[in-house]
């Protein structure tokens, strides 16, 4: 076990000669070497940092505009359902307006209907009395006429001018 510990303690004492021989060697350009790569590794992280905050900040901004985007579409959208719900109510109110103006006029129609039957009846029933009057009489001259021809025995083309006279008067309606 000697043997392994003086073979370790050896090779640790090689190790650092060689060691020394490559500091003295290298010694100067391995420092500069290690200062190159520390000043590019302090480079690389803060520009991994500039990038990281560049991301960031135009995420952020990326971010905000789309929450504006979206904010301004559901602002647009809002205002077109309240165009359309606007639109729609008077669509209805108008709908409702006609309808009701529809059941005026079909009430007025029927009323005025009704009276024109009433009338047209009125003055139908106030012809056929005017009518069956004027039938009466009519029948009343022709029977005096006729009478009167029996008793006077006039002549038949009297009688005929007299008819014609009588037919005539009922057509025109003259009342003698």
């Amino acid at each position: 076990m000697a043997n392994k510990k003086s073979n370790v303690d050896s090779q640790s004492h090689l190790g650092s000669e060689l060691d020394s021989l490559r500091d003295i060697v290298f010694g100067a350009a391995k420092n500069e070497i290690e200062l190159r790569i520390s000043a590019l590794e302090q480079h690389t992280q803060d520009s991994f940092k500039k990038m990281e905050l560049l991301v960031e900040t135009n995420t952020k901004s990326l971010h905000t505009s789309m929450q504006d985007g979206f904010n301004q579409l559901e602002d647009k959208l809002a205002l077109a359902d309240q165009g359309q719900e606007q639109k729609s109510a008077e669509l209805n109110a108008y709908a409702d307006k006609i309808s009701s103006e529809l059941e005026m006029a079909e009430t007025n129609n029927k009323q005025e209907a009704d009276e024109l039957h009433k009338r047209i009846d009125s003055e139908v029933n106030e012809l056929t009395v005017k009518f069956n009057h004027q039938l009466e009489e009519a029948l009343a001259k022709l029977t005096q006429v006729s009478s009167e021809l029996n008793s006077s025995k006039t002549d038949r083309k009297t009688l005929a001018k007299l008819l014609a006279t009588v037919a005539s008067n009922l057509e025109t309606g003259d009342d003698e």
